[in-house]
């Protein structure tokens, strides 16, 4: 085990994170506490209350979104430690408190937008398989709604393309199956075809979206890869990774404002509907759908030409 902390309670770090990766197969919120273990090991003097007060008080320029982030991982694994030790430490909140509305909105392209950055593609540099399982990568977060982490822990038993599906999990401490058309099956067919034709070897344990060096893809080369996709086309400003422009998460939100849309289109009430998409989406409940469900322009202008038709008249020209 490679030890990533180094503070008096180094050990204490490392163990909860592991149970993170245990129980919860998340790393989170590893990088966080490191920052936290640094602060801590450059102020040995201080005892552990002390020492996480003054660390969630440092002076910074960061949003207040930021600052509650760091509060719930340190609170984290307070709660952690109080397991094995009842009066441990636990911060409740920041003084002085904070506001920690986000106004965050995602980017959500249009269809001509998704038809470019595909067509982008193949003119990126780099070998042609690495351009295939790139475009297999994206279709699959723009068309199943998944999430990157989820996506990339696929492995070829997880993926039924005679009935497609994809069996996620456990993701959250649970297992789901996510089914998607027969247009994406073909595509990841075709991916599969290119690789085996490159002389892989494909096993049920085979990470769908492994690299060249037979290693599986990580999140943060497809998020460098993808947003530099995103630079080319235009989506995103010239410089920056971050929340400016489009970023790989939005596909998320994308897919669930789409599917909003179709059952407007459908005639449907979506209200009923909902719980479908949360189980989709593979959220324990509707509030963290809710959070996907952006008023688009053309998901308002469907929703009010309902609601004239339900009325039987304009109320704009009464």
């Amino acid at each position: 085990m490679n030890m990533q902390f180094h503070s008096h309670w180094r050990r204490q770090l490392q163990a909860f994170i592991d149970f993170r990766q245990t129980y919860f197969t998340s790393k989170w919120p590893g990088r966080t506490l490191v920052l936290f273990d640094r602060y801590a090991t450059q102020h040995p003097h201080l005892a552990f209350d002390a020492a996480v007060t003054a660390w969630l008080r440092r002076e910074r320029k960061v949003t207040s979104i930021t600052r509650s982030n760091d509060l719930i991982a340190v609170r984290q694994f307070c709660l952690y430690r109080r397991r094995f030790a009842p009066d441990s430490f636990v911060p409740e909140s920041l003084v002085p408190a904070r506001s920690v509305r986000s106004r965050f909105r995602p980017f959500l392209p249009s269809h001509a937008q998704i038809k470019a950055i595909l067509a982008e593609i193949p003119k990126l540099p780099g070998p042609p398989l690495r351009h295939a399982r790139l475009r297999a990568l994206f279709l699959v977060l723009y068309c199943t709604g998944l999430r990157s982490g989820e996506a990339l822990r696929l492995r070829l038993a997880d993926v039924d393309l005679r009935h497609a599906y994809f069996r996620i999990g456990p993701s959250k401490g649970r297992v789901r199956l996510v089914p998607f058309h027969r247009d994406l099956a073909r595509e990841l067919q075709h991916w599969l075809m290119l690789r085996r034709r490159a002389a892989f070897v494909l096993t049920p344990r085979t990470p769908l979206f492994e690299r060249e060096d037979g290693r599986p893809e990580s999140k943060w080369n497809t998020w460098a890869q993808l947003s530099k996709l995103f630079h080319r086309c235009g989506l995103k400003p010239a410089r920056g990774h971050g929340r400016g422009g489009m970023r790989v998460h939005d596909l998320r939100h994308l897919f669930a404002v789409q599917r909003l849309q179709r059952w407007y289109r459908a005639g449907c009430n979506p209200g009923p509907l909902l719980p479908w998409l949360s189980a989709y989406l593979g959220h324990v409940n509707l509030i963290g759908t809710e959070r996907y469900l952006h008023a688009a322009p053309l998901t308002l202008t469907i929703a009010a030409r309902r609601f004239r038709h339900s009325l039987g008249f304009n109320p704009a020209n009464p």
